[in-house]
């Protein structure tokens, strides 16, 4: 399994509840469609980080998959004004190698999206950490 993680820190700071929803409905309603429709679709999620940011997930189970859907988010990116709003992503992809998680009924796409969030978790602390040290 591939895992692409886009991390978007808005410009101006928080993200309001109404762009947050606006996104949602869009992503939903015009994104999540393009994406399904990607061969090895394992899953996609959209996280709203305290307000202040908004992560993405895919998950496909093939390394041409995740691609084809880094360039489906580019595209989509340039033609919707609310990205601009959220900055450039920050891109972080790879194979997922292990994964685990609490319960079986999560299945493989929901045990590969905690395993992208604790990645990235630990990326940001260890850069935090790193920024608290200067």
């Amino acid at each position: 399994m591939f895992v692409t993680l886009r991390r978007y820190s808005p410009k101006n700071g928080a993200i309001t509840k109404a762009s947050l929803d606006l996104l949602r409905r869009q992503i939903h309603d015009e994104f999540i469609p393009k994406a399904q429709s990607i061969a090895g679709f394992r899953g996609y999620y959209l996280v709203n980080v305290h307000n202040a940011e908004i992560l993405t997930i895919s998950i496909y189970d093939t390394a041409e998959g995740a691609a084809q859907c880094a360039s489906s988010a580019a595209d989509y990116t340039l033609r919707n004004p609310l990205m601009y709003e959220l900055g450039r992503p920050e891109v972080t992809e790879g194979e997922v190698l292990t994964a685990a998680a609490e319960s079986a009924s999560t299945g493989e796409a929901g045990q590969a999206a905690a395993t992208a969030l604790a990645l990235w978790y630990e990326e940001s602390r260890g850069m935090l950490l790193t920024a608290s040290e200067r």
